[in-house]
């Protein structure tokens, strides 16, 4: 199985192909998901040494006063580019099983397996949100047949990289004949799979088809417990990561007063309540349904991801604290990557190695 890297605590960019990445603000530095911006965020994580880049895939816009989710660039075509731009990070695809026939998302990610020479991960998502599904024509099946029908999309996808002559697959939702896709992944070894789930159902997928398992983070109360749990019901020790956002200034109260004035004076609620009601609706099962409710400040700053805040310290600090927890690392967003992935690069990621969670980068990938 391919490695995502060596680092003993990962980082990712999360969700820098959406216009306002995961903050619902509408103060002027909310994120502008150009395709230069992108390329520029890219390159500098792949130079600073981070892991992987994560793209979201949400496909209904939302309400509220500025463009949220669904004003994105589209996560496979997003991907190939980005492997084209970088050198030595990994690169996923988030792709919603309902939406894309398996034989096409093989081909597909063969293409971006190939231009990446092997840095090319797929995200297998259930979907969850009811207006992706209406968009699509698609009926929205109940939470573990959705589970179900993702169960039999993913074996078909490792089958078409794996078997080098046409088969015919008959199964509960697929009845195919004679499929086939050539040429396989690059060097023989398939793309990393993740799978993004947090109920029992989306955990017991993980542990059967992905290589790791992106879970929801409420608290560090009772996390290592969770993360024990999990893999033990893995029966593996299964790579366990998390989704967060990062609020990081050079001290406490800059911070303070940068988050104040995104989340309090220029959060968009509507934005919030829209995700609170939509994505985590009753299509999921990651989240309590009264844990949600209470969450509309972490909506606001980052669509309901972990919250890591403060300054260098603060946030280095946080990582090790989940870092011992057990979680393998976290793919995290920002309110403008352009501007706040920097002091990530040299503030915090050195930190880190001091710590002994990450190794310092080869040369070449160090900061400038």
């Amino acid at each position: 199985m391919r490695n995502i890297s060596d680092n003993t605590f990962q980082l990712g960019v999360f969700a820098p192909n959406m216009w306002g990445g995961l903050t619902r603000t509408t103060a002027e530095q909310r994120w502008q998901a150009t395709w230069d911006n992108n390329v520029a965020v890219g390159k500098m994580a792949d130079e600073a040494g981070m892991d992987f880049l994560l793209p979201l895939a949400q496909w209904s816009r939302l309400k509220g006063q500025a463009q949220t989710d669904g004003h994105m660039l589209e996560a496979l075509s997003w991907a190939a580019g980005m492997l084209a731009q970088t050198e030595r990070i990994t690169v996923f695809a988030t792709v919603h099983t309902p939406f894309l026939h398996p034989l096409f998302a093989a081909r597909q990610a063969v293409t971006c397996d190939h231009i990446g020479k092997g840095r090319f991960g797929l995200n297998i998502v259930s979907g969850s949100a009811e207006p992706d599904f209406q968009m699509f024509g698609t009926p929205m099946r109940d939470h573990d047949e959705r589970y179900a029908y993702t169960e039999e999309w993913t074996t078909l996808l490792k089958r078409l990289w794996q078997e080098p002559e046409p088969f015919d697959f008959h199964g509960e939702f697929f009845h195919l004949e004679g499929v086939f896709a050539r040429p396989a992944p690059y060097g023989g070894d398939r793309p990393v799979l993740i799978s993004a789930g947090s109920s029992p159902t989306g955990r017991r997928f993980a542990a059967r088809h992905a290589d790791s398992l992106f879970m929801a983070i409420l608290s560090l109360e009772g996390l290592a417990d969770q993360i024990t749990a999990t893999r033990a019901d893995a029966g593996r020790a299964l790579p366990m990561y998390g989704a967060g956002h990062v609020i990081c200034r050079k001290t406490r109260q800059e911070t303070e007063e940068y988050y104040h004035y995104i989340v309090h004076e220029k959060g968009d609620r509507e934005a919030a309540e829209e995700v609170r009601r939509t994505i985590f609706g009753k299509g999921q099962q990651s989240v309590p349904r009264e844990v949600i409710d209470r969450m509309t400040e972490r909506l606001i700053s980052g669509g309901g991801t972990f919250p890591i805040k403060g300054d260098p310290d603060d946030v280095a600090q946080t990582f090790k604290q989940l870092s011992d927890a057990g979680l393998t690392g976290m793919a995290v967003a920002m309110v403008n990557y352009l501007d706040d992935l920097p002091i990530l690069r040299d503030e915090v990621l050195p930190r880190l190695e001091r710590m002994g969670l990450r190794n310092t980068p080869a040369t070449g990938a160090a900061a400038s």
